[in-house]
């Protein structure tokens, strides 16, 4: 238990102290009181006085028996027995909390507004009902004399919703969204905050669906609290009300603003007693009356104000300040007892936070504890800790340091207890089952470790020595490292590095694939290896990969440069090449020879030219025509001298066109330009005759139509058997095949 003691004013913080496993029995807490001091320092004074995630807003029954708690996640309420300290009972719902209401004296009767734009009702026995809203409220506000249920809504309207006939009322009308509402408990009066910073007030009795008096709040704050013009913006209008408040007399009232301002009414007039800055500028989520100390309760999600209204001290003087160290406040509570529930006397304040465990607060200077908690009065002296915190909030020097009975045991993974081998303690008391793993008493789990790592300190006493050794070596003056190469795919990288010093697209992203982390497992895990002797490797690169010829950065594998050459003559060796030089000679016979079946022999037929319609008739053209060079062959000059010139024969109507300023020869398709000097009836006349030398109609009855395609490599042997058998002589030379054979 922590101690807060500002201008004389001391506040006891209940539910700071260290948290308990729920594992641990009663032996085991007994064992912890007697040796650790905050752990007898601990004030539990509501058992399971929390939230799994965190907690939105605290009431109190009007019998002051009974607290409701509303919280996440799931989302739940739960109800705890002030007499016996403890939970009563928890349900869950179907949406997150908004706002709780209790609808009767005793636990037997609330209601529920969800973020979901519903509102459930509760009996004693579990779920009630029900019922929708058309748009999503805000607050919830109870009419006992009415029996209506007051539902703010983000449009405008106040749903007013009737328990005893079981249906819904004329709703009142805003020219703003309610954000909260308050009943008076001695008029019949409602005031709605909105959104606007105008505080509406209506009455209860009257139908009338128009507020009967308006109160401008953002106009009397205007200027005043911590808000700057960019922070406005964000929040909204700084005078927003937030949080309204009736007296128990019904003479005043408060409300607390976006702005961190709390103004004080009188209910005779409309200007302000007195406006309360809190200077943090937050929202002011609670504001309320405390009867018994003549102050007004107002607080924001880090401080609490207890300031005064009346009596023997100045309008507005601080009583006390609690600041939260825990987590941020989201609502407030001054929790009473059977002879006062409303708490008008009681120096008890119960907080819903962030945190899962809700905060309780003691100050003895407000009120005295109510009766259920009355040992609070006794021993608050005695558990003084020597943390005491002045109100410059620093701690003494030399304070003990609150040590966290976590501190015993190790949070293990099931992937770790797979590891060390001790699955077979899952479900016993050894291990602790805790979220996504398992609580292991720290002695226990070093005595397992050492058992199945008996090298562990020898391996962490050499990592030691090298780092150390590192360390020493970092300050001298290291000889240039050169350039590793990576152990699995060298190859890939050397291809990847050679593009990217390219510095073309392909090269940016190849750079970026060599810089990027995600693919370094590619070159350092051996898993990703690539095994280029695979079949499968080999049939999605049926070319293959290779790394000889990347000293050649022109080469690539998809250009057509080099296929362009090698039809033109360049590297290419063809049928006839130097051992068969003798067999070409002048005559031309040998290659009007040439037929399909050489062809396939061959493996080539000729440097042919790609693209050209005619190929398959390969003639050779002398060599002494200078002007039109169809048959010419083509020879490299550079290195060339002295020695017998490559021939190369080129396809049918090829000539030599120029040069292209490059030092590349141009080529160019005779037969294409004499196509372009025809007229267009010529090129009819030589199209008809085509179609008809390949095409044979066959007509016959009936609709249908066949057609047969002669080959031009079939109509060539007939034409040879043709010259046979009429007695014209082939040529004497002898083909290739010949030779082969």
């Amino acid at each position: 238990m922590e101690v807060q003691e500002r201008n004389g004013v001391k506040i006891y913080s209940l539910n700071t102290g260290a948290t308990l496993p729920p594992w641990l029995g009663e032996r085991a807490r007994r064992n912890l009181n007697k040796r650790d001091a905050n752990i007898r320092h601990r004030v539990d004074l509501i058992q399971d006085f929390d939230m799994p995630s965190s907690s939105m807003k605290l009431r109190q029954s009007l019998d002051g028996r009974y607290i409701l708690a509303a919280g996440t996640y799931h989302p739940r309420v739960r109800m705890y027995d002030c007499d016996q300290m403890a939970m009563k009972f928890e349900r869950y719902l179907d949406a997150e909390p908004i706002d709780v209401r209790f609808l009767s004296q005793d636990y037997g009767k609330f209601a529920v507004l969800s973020n979901d734009r519903s509102v459930a009702f509760h009996a004693p026995y579990g779920h009630h009902a029900v019922i929708r809203i058309p748009t999503f409220g805000r607050a919830l506000g109870y009419e006992p004399h009415s029996c209506d249920l007051l539902i703010p809504s983000s449009s405008g309207d106040v749903y007013r919703f009737n328990l005893e006939e079981g249906r819904f009322q004329q709703p009142f009308t805003a020219a703003a969204g309610g954000t909260c509402i308050a009943v008076s408990p001695t008029h019949p009066l409602s005031a709605v905050g909105c959104e606007d910073g105008i505080v509406r007030f209506y009455d209860n009795r009257a139908s009338a669906e128009k507020p009967m008096v308006m109160l401008d709040i953002a106009k009397a704050t205007d200027g005043m609290g911590f808000t700057d013009d960019v922070h406005s913006n964000i929040i909204g209008l700084a005078g927003e009300v937030c949080s309204v408040a009736f007296d128990a007399a019904g003479l005043h009232f408060a409300c607390g603003t976006k702005s961190g301002c709390v103004p004080l009414y009188d209910m005779r007039s409309s200007n302000s007693l007195h406006i309360k800055e809190h200077q943090n500028g937050l929202p002011i989520h609670t504001v309320d009356f405390h009867k018994g100390s003549d102050c007004v309760v107002s607080s924001d999600c880090k401080l609490i104000k207890l300031w005064r209204m009346a009596g023997n001290y100045e309008l507005g003087t601080i009583a006390a300040n609690i600041e939260s160290q825990a987590a941020d406040l989201t609502h407030v509570l001054i929790a009473g007892d059977e002879a006062d529930p409303t708490g008008s006397n009681s120096g008890l304040l119960l907080c819903a936070s962030e945190d899962p465990r809700m905060q309780a607060f003691y100050c003895p200077a407000i009120g005295t504890a109510p009766r259920w908690c009355s040992f609070l009065e006794n021993i608050t002296e005695e558990l003084e800790e020597e943390n005491l915190q002045t109100g410059s909030n620093t701690a003494i020097p030399g304070a003990a340091k609150i040590e966290s009975v976590y501190d015993d045991y190790k949070f293990v993974t099931m992937e770790e207890v797979e590891r060390l081998g001790v699955t077979n303690l899952i479900g016993t008391k050894l291990l602790r089952g805790y979220m996504h793993g398992f609580f292991m008493d720290l002695g226990l789990y070093a005595k397992i470790r050492a058992v199945a790592n008996p090298f562990e300190y020898d391996e962490y006493r050499k990592k030691k020595i090298k780092e150390k050794m590192d360390e020493k070596q970092a300050s001298r003056i290291a000889p240039k490292k050169r350039k590793k190469t990576t152990a699995v795919n060298a190859d890939l990288a050397s291809r990847l590095e050679a593009k990217a010093a390219k510095g073309d697209k392909a090269g940016k992203t190849a750079k970026a694939m060599l810089a990027d982390d995600r693919f370094a497992s590619l070159f350092e895990n051996p898993d990703f290896g690539i095994n280029e002797q695979d079949e499968t490797f080999k049939l999605r690169n049926a070319s293959g990969v290779s790394t000889k010829g990347m000293g050649n950065k022109d080469s690539d594998m998809d250009s057509d440069r080099d296929d362009d050459d090698d039809d033109i003559g360049g590297n290419v060796s063809v049928a006839g090449d130097k051992e068969d030089e003798s067999l070409r000679g002048d005559n031309n016979a040998m290659y009007d020879s040439y037929d399909d079946e050489s062809e396939s022999d061959d493996g080539f037929a000729g440097a042919k030219v790609r693209g050209d319609r005619y190929y398959d008739e390969i003639k050779p053209r002398s060599t002494s025509n200078a002007s039109a060079t169809t048959g010419k062959q083509i020879a490299k000059n550079s290195g060339t001298t002295g020695s017998k010139t490559k021939v190369a024969f080129e396809a049918l109507d090829v000539e030599v066109y120029g040069d292209n300023g490059l030092g590349d020869t141009v080529y160019q398709d005779i037969t294409r330009v004499k196509k372009d000097m025809m007229s267009l009836g010529e090129r009819l006349s030589m199209r008809s005759s085509i179609q008809k030398d390949q095409l044979n109609v066959v007509k016959g009855q009936g609709a249908s139509r066949s057609a047969s395609f002669v080959p031009k490599s079939s109509k060539r042997d007939r034409k040879g058997m043709d010259e046979s058998s009429t007695g014209k002589q082939r040529s004497s030379r002898r083909s290739m095949k010949d030779i082969r054979k």
